[in-house]
C-alpha cells in the first residue's frame, strides 16, 4: 500500500481488533455502518480507508484519529504490548518507555507534569483539553460541510427534476389547449 498513514492506521486497527477478540470486525462494521467487505479490505491492506471511515473507526475505539495514527506507529515499532487476557481499552495497553527524545520519553515527561499538581500541570492539562476540543470542533465542522454539500447536491437534483416535470406539464397543457381550441 506504500501509504505510511494508512499503514499506521491499519496497524492500530488490527491490533485493537485482535485485542477485542472474536467477532470484533463484525461488531465494528455493524456499529459504525461500514460495509464488511470494505472493512476487510482495509484490514488486509488491500485498500486504504477513506478519511470518513477512519474517523468512524477511531471513534469506535474511543480514540481521536491522530491518536490512532500514533498508536499504530507504536505498534509498528513493536512498542505496544498487552497484559494477558485484557482488551484494548486504553488502560490495558502498555507502551514501553524508551529513554531519549522519542514520543514515549516525551509522553512520560508530560505524564509527570500532569501528575505534579503544579500550575504547570494545570496549564498543560488545559492546553491538552483545548487541542482536543479544537480537533473535535474541526471534525464537526467538516461533517457539517459534508452534509451541506450533500443537501446542495440533492437540491440540484430536485430542481432539475422539477424543471423537467414543469416542461412536461407545459407541453401537456399546450396539447390540451390545441385540442379544445
Amino acid at each position: 500500500m506504500n501509504n505510511p498513514i494508512a499503514e499506521q492506521f491499519r496497524a492500530a486497527l488490527n491490533f485493537l481488533l485482535h485485542q477485542e477478540g472474536r467477532g470484533a470486525q463484525v461488531r465494528l462494521a455493524v456499529a459504525q455502518n461500514i460495509d464488511r467487505g470494505y472493512l476487510n479490505a482495509v484490514i488486509k491492506g488491500r485498500k486504504p480507508a477513506a478519511e470518513e471511515i477512519r474517523l468512524k473507526i477511531a471513534d469506535h475505539f474511543g480514540m481521536l484519529y491522530e491518536e490512532m495514527l500514533v498508536f499504530g506507529r507504536r505498534v509498528q515499532e513493536g512498542l505496544v504490548k498487552t497484559e494477558e487476557g485484557k482488551g484494548a481499552e486504553g488502560s490495558d495497553v502498555e507502551i514501553e518507555n524508551n529513554s531519549g527524545n522519542g514520543i514515549s520519553s516525551k509522553t512520560e515527561e508530560v505524564r509527570k507534569i500532569l501528575e505534579s499538581g503544579t500550575d504547570y500541570g494545570q496549564a498543560l492539562s488545559s492546553l491538552i483539553d483545548t487541542v482536543h476540543q479544537a480537533i473535535k470542533t474541526d471534525r464537526k465542522s467538516r461533517r457539517i460541510e459534508n452534509r451541506l454539500e450533500e443537501i446542495e447536491r440533492r437540491l440540484e437534483l430536485v430542481e432539475k427534476e422539477y424543471a423537467s416535470v414543469k416542461k412536461v406539464a407545459q407541453r401537456s397543457k399546450k396539447k390540451i389547449l390545441k385540442k379544445d381550441g
